[in-house]
């Protein structure tokens, strides 16, 4: 694995998120693989939504922010870093596995 590419794939993910979920807030990397089949960066995006985050200490405390965040795996051309597609992720799946 291309480290040097990996970390561009990642930041490249995290603007395409930014560019196409305007309402994301606080995304970050929360994993990456290589597909070599496809020659593509798989890399899985969190964030939380604008409206998902409480305005007060009370409504932080009763629901975890982790039930509120929002998972995408992106799809990234290794050659180009060109985005090839978005998808959801379900973590309680990928966990489980």
């Amino acid at each position: 694995m291309d480290i040097a590419n990996a970390k561009e794939a990642a930041q490249k993910a995290l603007e395409y998120t930014r560019d196409l979920v305007p309402g994301a807030k606080y995304a970050a990397l929360e994993g990456i693989d290589f597909d070599d089949h496809d020659n593509t960066w798989n890399v899985i995006v969190g964030y939380l939504l604008e409206d998902d985050i409480p305005f007060s200490a009370l409504a932080a405390a009763t629901v975890p922010l982790m039930e509120k965040r929002t998972y995408k795996k992106l799809i990234i051309d290794s050659s180009t870093l060109e985005f090839k597609g978005m998808r959801p992720y379900d973590v309680a799946r990928a966990t489980r596995s």
